[in-house]
Parts: structure tokens; C-alpha cells; sequence
């Protein structure tokens, strides 16, 4: 990974930082925003090294194998409505549990919040499916869609996800999995910020597409940013306060910024094994 010392991380740390910092801020004083932000202090090493790849990435036209192993393997972190959706149905049988209606209640506000994440990405407001948009950039970059062939995907993109829907789909308290997703959608945020003027400067420059191609290439990563995915994560964090509410547990500040720390270190682990491709 990058250290503090690379000109890139130092560049890096504070960018990708200062874009989520007032995100988090906004919050409610507690737990959760503290181990938010401890997080991502604490992950400067890990933050520098996403950005180095992105950097990479964007500083010169790349061989067409190279950029399938980029989309296929960067997509394996970023397509998660499935089981954000598979999170919400947890919720839900438990919430049948219970014969009182009243006590179910703050079960479904906290799945209301879910599905307002994934609004979006599964076109419930009549837009085009993400998946799609997602298609069309990774699709005209590598010159065809091949780059779906499980051949291009790094082990450690695959690891990933793994993880993610272990946490959502698979481990015994849900509070696991509403938590997830919370790092997950203000990372989002920070990322997509990120790198929209580095991919537009990439398409644009380096790549020589005209204006409106540039565009419609890039649309997955523009309709990502102007506060899409922080609103996402103020979703997000209704879900915990209300799944919270409704099952009586309380956030462990410390196994909380356990998780967040563990979610961006697998992201720049990604990353990071990526980088012997963009070479």
C-alpha cells in the first residue's frame, strides 16, 4: 500500500477524507459517527492506496485486458442492491415474529430505509437500471463486454464481496449488515466525488472521446455524485437507528469502528491488487 511519505497518498488522504468528514459530521452525536470517523483517520494508509490506483488508472490510455480486469474486479465492489435488498428481507421475517403489530412497526421503517438506498440502483423511480449504466461505461472503455468473464475477476475483488454479503446475508446479528452498508454508502459518496473530474479528465484527454461520448460514457459515475449517495447514507443510518430501536441493542462503538476499518482495508486491498494491471 501507499505510504504517507508517496506524493499520490499525500494528495489522497486528505481528499478522499475531506470529502466524507462532513458527511459524517452531520450526524447525530454518538457512537456511530465517532467510530466513523476514527475509521477513516485511522485508514489513511488504506485511502491513499485506493486513490493511487484510481490515479494510475486514469493517467493514460491502458491495454483493453488491462481496463477488464479494472471494471470487472472495481464492479464486485460497488454492485450491492442484491443483498442491501437480501438485508431488508432478514428484517422483515424477523419483524413477522412478532404478533403485535405496533412492535413490527420500526422493523419496516428500518426496511423503508433500506429500499431508499436501492432506489436508484434498481430504477424504482423509472430510471435506467445502474447495472446498465455500469454496462455501457466498462463495455465502451474495454472495447467489448468480456470484461464480465469471471476470468477478469482478482481474487481479492471476489473476497470482497464475499465479505459483504457475509455481513449482510449470513452473520447471526443483522445490526452486522445495517452497519456494513453504512460504511459502504459514505465511502460510496467519497469515492464516486473522488474520481468524476480524474474519469473526465481520463475520457476526455487521454482516451480523446468527443464531448457527448464522454458523457453518456461517464453517466454511472455522474448520476453517483451532487449528494446521490450521501442521501444513501442518511438511509442508511435511519435503518440502524431504527432496527436499533425496534430490537433493543445498542452500537458497540468499538467493534463498530472494528467493522469500518475492516470494510476500507478490503476495499484498498482490491485496489492494490489492481495496480499490476494498470502498469
Amino acid at each position: 500500500m501507499a505510504t504517507m511519505g508517496d506524493s499520490a497518498s499525500a494528495v489522497s488522504e486528505p481528499a478522499l477524507v475531506e470529502i466524507v468528514t462532513p458527511v459524517v459530521s452531520a450526524m447525530d452525536r454518538g457512537p456511530l459517527r465517532e467510530a466513523l470517523l476514527s475509521a477513516f483517520y485511522m485508514e489513511k494508509e488504506s485511502l491513499g492506496a485506493i486513490y493511487d490506483c484510481f490515479a494510475q488508472l486514469a493517467s493514460k490510455r491502458h491495454a483493453s485486458e488491462s481496463l477488464k480486469f479494472f471494471f470487472h474486479s472495481w464492479s464486485k465492489t460497488n454492485h450491492s442492491a442484491a443483498s442491501v435488498s437480501g438485508l431488508a428481507n432478514r428484517i422483515t421475517l424477523l419483524a413477522r415474529k412478532h404478533g403485535n403489530v405496533a412492535d413490527r412497526a420500526p422493523y419496516y421503517l428500518a426496511c423503508d430505509s433500506l429500499q431508499r438506498v436501492t432506489d436508484e440502483d434498481l430504477g424504482a423511480r423509472g430510471g435506467t437500471l445502474h447495472s446498465d449504466l455500469f454496462y455501457r461505461m466498462a463495455t465502451t472503455l474495454c472495447g467489448d463486454d468480456s470484461w464480465l468473464l469471471r476470468v477478469y475477476c482478482l481474487e481479492r475483488a471476489q473476497e470482497f464481496m464475499d465479505w459483504v454479503n457475509q455481513q449482510r446475508l449470513r452473520e447471526r446479528e443483522i445490526v452486522t449488515g445495517l452497519l456494513t452498508t453504512l460504511v459502504h454508502e459514505v465511502y460510496t459518496h467519497g469515492e464516486v466525488e473522488l474520481i468524476h473530474p480524474m474519469f473526465e479528465e481520463w475520457v476526455k484527454d487521454r482516451l480523446a472521446l468527443p464531448a457527448d461520448e464522454a458523457r453518456r460514457v461517464l453517466t454511472w459515475v455522474k448520476i453517483h455524485t451532487g449528494g446521490t449517495e450521501s442521501d444513501h447514507f442518511r438511509h442508511a443510518t435511519n435503518a440502524v437507528h431504527y432496527y436499533c430501536e425496534a430490537s433493543g441493542i445498542a452500537i458497540d462503538p468499538v467493534s463498530a469502528e472494528e467493522l469500518f476499518r475492516g470494510y476500507l482495508q478490503r476495499k484498498a486491498a482490491v485496489m492494490t491488487a489492481l495496480m499490476p494491471k494498470l502498469h
